[in-house]
Formats: C-alpha cells, sequence, structure tokens
C-alpha cells in the first residue's frame, strides 16, 4: 500500500487491515506475560472478536483509542473483557461489561492525526481483585527520547497472519524524538508528531505494536504514559509506533467525565 495521504484514512484501515502491513497496531517481537500479571487490561471485542485493547483506570471506565470506534460490527454492541489473559478460554476471572457511554475526545473528529484518546463507561461498575485492578494516570509532558517503555496487548504477533494474539503479550520499545519521528527519513511530517504525541519502535524494526494493540498501555519506568494510536507499517525502523501521550491537555477532561 502507497504511503497514506492522511491520518484519516490511516485510522479508518486499523481494524480491518487492507494490506498485510499497513497500521502499526500488533505487538512484534514480544513475549507472552504471566497469566493475569496485568489486570488492568481490558479486551474491547465487537461481534465476539477482540478489536482494541484498553486500560481500566476506574470502577466503571475504560480508556481506550478513539478511533477504535470506527471498527464496530454495525448493529451490534461492542463489549469489554476484563480480568482475561486468553480471549478463547473460559476463564473463571474474566468480567463481561455491555457499553454504556462512548466518549471520544471532543476535537478527535475534526482533527484524527492528535487527540485520538474515548473513554467507555461499563454498564456497571467492575469487580476488582486480584485479576482485576486500576492502572493509575499520570499527567506528564514529553517523554525522553531513548526511555525504555512496554506496550501490552492482544494484538496479532505475525505480520503476514494478522490474527489478534490469544494470549496477553508484552514488548519493550524504545521512544524516539518528535525531531527525529518528524524528519523526512521517517515520517516526514505526515502525519505531524505533535507535542501529544510520542513516537516509539525498535531501530532495527523488530519490536512494534501493530493490529488488536490501539488503546493499549505505554508504560515507562512503570508510569502509564500514553496510549497506542497509530503508525504506518508494522515493524519497520524508521515507521515506528506512534502513542497518545497522557498530557495535562487531557487530563481535565478526563477528571470530568470520571466525576459524572
Amino acid at each position: 500500500m502507497a504511503r497514506f495521504s492522511s491520518f484519516s484514512l490511516f485510522f479508518l484501515i486499523a481494524g480491518s487491515y487492507m494490506t498485510p502491513k499497513c497500521f502499526n497496531m500488533e505487538i512484534l517481537g514480544g513475549q507472552e506475560v504471566s497469566p493475569h500479571s496485568e489486570p488492568f487490561m481490558a479486551s474491547i471485542q465487537s461481534a465476539g472478536s477482540h478489536v482494541c485493547g484498553g486500560v481500566l483506570i476506574h470502577r466503571l471506565w475504560v480508556l481506550t483509542a478513539a478511533h477504535c470506534q470506527l471498527h464496530f460490527a454495525k448493529g451490534q454492541s461492542p463489549k469489554v473483557v476484563l480480568g482475561a489473559h486468553s480471549l478463547s478460554t473460559k476463564e473463571a476471572s474474566k468480567q463481561t461489561f455491555e457499553i454504556q457511554k462512548l466518549i471520544p475526545f471532543p476535537r478527535f473528529r475534526s482533527d484524527p492525526t492528535s487527540n485520538d484518546l474515548m473513554l467507555i463507561k461499563l454498564h456497571t461498575a467492575a469487580k476488582l481483585n486480584k485479576n482485576v485492578q486500576l492502572l493509575h494516570l499520570i499527567f506528564k509532558h514529553g517523554i525522553r527520547a531513548g526511555t525504555k517503555c512496554q506496550v501490552i496487548g492482544w494484538g496479532a504477533t505475525d505480520p503476514d497472519l494478522l490474527i489478534p494474539s490469544d494470549t496477553l503479550q508484552k514488548v519493550t520499545v524504545t521512544v524516539i524524538s518528535r525531531k527525529v519521528c518528524n524528519s523526512q527519513s521517517y515520517y516526514n511530517h505526515n502525519p505531524v508528531i505533535t507535542e501529544d504525541m510520542v513516537c516509539a519502535g525498535d531501530t532495527k524494526g523488530q519490536k512494534d505494536s501493530c493490529q488488536g494493540d490501539s488503546g493499549g498501555p505505554l508504560i515507562c519506568k512503570g508510569a502509564f504514559r500514553a496510549i497506542v494510536s497509530g503508525g504506518f507499517k508494522c515493524g519497520e525502523a524508521k515507521k515506528p509506533g506512534v502513542y497518545t501521550l497522557l498530557t495535562k491537555k487531557y487530563e481535565a477532561w478526563i477528571k470530568t467525565n470520571l466525576a459524572h
């Protein structure tokens, strides 16, 4: 597929993978985590299939990527599954929820290259236990280039098969400076990597996030710092994953909605 002409197209193809390597949403080069070692992880499912990850930040609220809503099956109500490790196994730890409300960040529709955040309100509150826990938000500005961070999700592990992983995976990626990511040899300002975004990947292109990992967390030095948003192709050294930073810009919006 040719280079995307806009981030709008870039998001629209995210869930369906129109060609084998076109949207940065799967975990490549990672490994399976210990079962239930990441109890804040949510699987957002449509028509019985995993489409995006998410993070439980309140007993009633999951934070994910706004573009995930573009891939919900028509006529089908999406659901949120907590406490999962294997997507296919009937685990006693799983809690499944209807969705009461979807709240994308207000400016997402007019500016889909950024503001790729969405809050999901569960129909009933999650029951917190050893397998279902909250992940607390850290609102700061940029992450220093060279910082090692972890991405967690059920995204595909093979860029040719593009099938979501049955079990939860984790990979370590390295933050790339905004200047480098916007440079001609990287994204060349298409899209523009803003102060509310961060790039992270691997110099060899072997470790990355991709299809199925959208909405999942980027955790740096133990802190939840960003949400998996997008990218172009999987596992390419100079087309790293793009993440929405949890900056102060989003703090008031999240806290205001959680208060209702």
